[in-house]
């Protein structure tokens, strides 16, 4: 009879973490592609290997068996460890990369640097494709990263969460953006009048956190009146340019809308910190060698796009694309 080590290959242990990570065999053949029956078949293989059901149907996805909650961080190490081992040329070329990426960004990310990043993946990875996810408030990017829906997302979030890669892109002033002829301007942007002022706040992408800049008013001992409240960016300059509500935001955006337009950029009277954007990927993902290529082609179009290498020391837990 033969023994474990001889039944299991690289295929069956890529398909088996694949069916673990997506809780579904139309999943895990979608992600491989590769048709359903294949990945039955494989599957009904693996149990025989393993002399266990190994996954079982739960009420809205499959579950893992008990073996395989304790097999599954060792088997999804080896198959990291032989794809790496036995990547070709053909995975580590970027001209060569076929994969489709996903990535979630914000809006006012997606129009300012994805036509960078389109540009640079279409000269280097011209067989690879790619889709922009938006990030609004009913998406969990945290899980969508771990059960492999995106890869990577591009964001600012004031707390990103522990279990996450981070890499730093870079940092942006804070400044605040009113009509020409708001009534601050006149009277001056001091701290009393800035947080009895009518503001217009964004819905954070974690709705169990507060935005970047009510956490770090709360921070201090502070809390300004937002009276209009948007899920997207594409909205804010003109209904800044009918009101006198006022929008804190990073001054790339501010430039960006404020030349040619009827608004104006102030200085924030509150020395609120730069507001840092990051890439942010999760373990799955990080070994994986197009990916990693993928992450340095968007670091890379980024840091072109601000003219600035990425931000200084960043985090601790701060990760290399």
């Amino acid at each position: 009879m033969k023994v474990l080590s001889d039944q299991l290959d690289g295929f069956l242990l890529r398909l088996l973490v694949a069916v673990v990570e997506e809780k579904s065999v139309s999943r895990a053949a979608h992600r491989l592609n590769l048709p359903q029956s294949t990945v039955s078949a494989g599957l009904t293989r693996l149990r025989a290997i393993f002399n266990d059901p190994l996954l079982v149907r739960g009420r809205n996805s499959m579950v893992p068996t008990d073996r395989m909650v304790t097999l599954y961080d060792r088997l999804r190490g080896l198959s990291e460890e032989m794809e790496a081992l036995c990547a070709t040329r053909s995975e580590t070329e970027p001209t060569e990369i076929t994969r489709e990426f996903h990535i979630g960004a914000m809006d006012y990310v997606s129009s300012r640097f994805i036509p960078d990043i389109i540009a640079r993946l279409l000269r280097e990875m011209p067989h690879a494709s790619i889709h922009i996810h938006p990030l609004p408030l009913d998406v969990d990017y945290q899980e969508d990263l771990e059960n492999g829906v995106l890869d990577l997302v591009i964001g600012n979030s004031a707390m990103p969460a522990e279990n996450l890669h981070l890499y730093p892109l870079f940092e942006d002033e804070i400044v605040c953006l009113v009509r020409q002829g708001h009534p601050l301007l006149r009277t001056g942007v001091t701290q009393a009048a800035y947080l009895e002022a009518d503001h217009l706040g964004l819905i954070p992408v974690n709705a169990n956190q507060l935005g970047v800049i009510d956490a770090y008013l709360a921070q201090v001992g502070l809390r300004r009146r937002v009276k209009v409240v948007l899920p997207y960016f594409n909205n804010v300059p003109n209904l800044l340019a009918q009101s006198d509500l006022v929008f804190t935001t990073c001054r790339r955006f501010a430039q960006a809308h404020a030349e040619g337009s009827p608004l104006q950029i102030v200085a924030a009277p509150i020395d609120f910190p730069a507001m840092r954007f990051h890439l942010l990927w999760h373990e799955r993902t990080h070994r994986s060698v197009a990916c990693r290529q993928m992450r340095e082609l968007v670091a890379g179009a980024i840091g072109r796009s601000t003219a600035s290498p990425p931000a200084g020391d960043g985090p601790s837990s701060a990760s290399t694309p």
